[in-house]
């Protein structure tokens, strides 16, 4: 063969071609030479590669080929679909959607403690990460780098609608006061669960009420705390004085023994120097200290469950600086520990009233 470029022969053989003749004769279109390619020839050989028009061909291959490429994935990967298809079937199908598998002690929940240890969640919250209530109390509104304390009361009105609303389509939650615990839990595996009364929050004489605005407008935030729910965990309450935290003895009631309390305060001493007076606002008889009736535990996934409620009252505290408030469940289950990373049994939020 000549050391210059040349373009080979064509075949003259005539249609039909058995496949090594159009190989062949594809293999003869293509640019070859003994020396070096030229860019130019790659450029040639590329696009005769991306779409021969003689035998209209696409990346080496016709219509046909293509058709039957396509069409032998496509049995593949709808043969792999099926099979994943049919596995998850299969697990949806044993897999109770109700009761989780791994509960109590064996639960994902108590691999850092042994046992399952309820948290505390609190509302208003504005961002799912944000934990600071920052307003301005003589603006509802926000505006620019001011924030107002209308957003916070709308998102209160908004959880505590779905406690109003009537449990029509499910009709389980029954009315639990003064029912023994033991009476109780046959009726919480059948699915019923006891009704919350949000009424005691509407009172006009209650500062937490949206009547009253929750007391934002007035630079005294209500802020709702309720305990995390976990599946078949039921708290085990003090019994006595001789049980409770030392905080509590001086104020302890017959009547604490049938609740998991409820204390907020600041953080660190300066924090705690900046709050002057809290009151809380739950079932209990007191605004000493809330408290969420140990009746509406377990919770067993019961349709129209509502979890109870403690509002606390930051009646007087410091304006115009960072707050660092912490809130913490008290029962004898419940662990509550000092841990940054972790912080069992308690929430952390702040607060800044301008």
């Amino acid at each position: 063969m000549a050391a210059d470029s040349t373009y080979m022969a064509g075949s003259v053989k005539s249609y039909p071609f058995s496949m090594s003749d159009r190989s062949a004769l594809n293999k003869e279109e293509i640019l070859v030479k003994d020396d070096e390619l030229t860019c130019e020839d790659h450029c040639h050989n590329i696009g005769l590669w991306c779409y021969n028009p003689k035998y209209r061909e696409v990346c080496g291959r016709d219509g046909l080929s293509w058709a039957k490429i396509a069409l032998y994935f496509f049995v593949c990967f709808m043969f792999m679909a099926g099979i994943f298809g049919s596995f998850v079937g299969i697990f949806m199908a044993i897999v109770d959607k109700r009761i989780p598998p791994y509960r109590g002690d064996s639960s994902a929940i108590a691999l850092d403690t042994s046992r399952p240890n309820p948290g505390l969640g609190f509302r208003p919250q504005i961002g799912v990460e944000k934990t600071l209530i920052k307003y301005r109390s003589s603006h509802r509104n926000s505006y620019g780098h001011r924030h107002g304390w209308g957003p916070y009361k709308e998102q209160l009105d908004q959880f505590l609608a779905y406690y109003t609303e009537a449990d029509v389509q499910y009709q389980q939650t029954m009315e639990c006061k003064g029912v023994a615990l033991e009476k109780l839990r046959p009726l919480f595996h059948l699915g019923k669960s006891c009704r919350f009364d949000i009424n005691m929050f509407n009172n006009r004489d209650t500062p937490c009420s949206t009547q009253r605005n929750f007391e934002y407008d007035r630079g005294h935030p209500c802020v709702l705390l309720k305990l995390n729910k976990i599946y078949d965990w039921e708290p085990v309450t003090y019994k006595n004085a001789a049980e409770v935290p030392e905080q509590f003895k001086g104020i302890w009631s017959s009547e604490f023994s049938d609740y998991v309390l409820v204390e907020c305060g600041g953080e660190n001493d300066v924090d705690r120097d900046f709050i002057f007076e809290i009151e809380y606002y739950s079932q209990m008889n007191t605004t000493k200290i809330g408290g969420f009736h140990r009746n509406f535990y377990p919770y067993l996934n019961q349709d129209g469950y509502r979890s109870p409620l403690v509002f606390v009252y930051f009646k007087k505290i410091e304006t115009n600086v960072l707050i660092n408030v912490e809130c913490r469940a008290y029962a004898r289950n419940i662990i509550n520990d000092d841990s940054i990373e972790y912080k069992r049994g308690s929430v952390h939020f702040e607060l800044i009233v301008e």
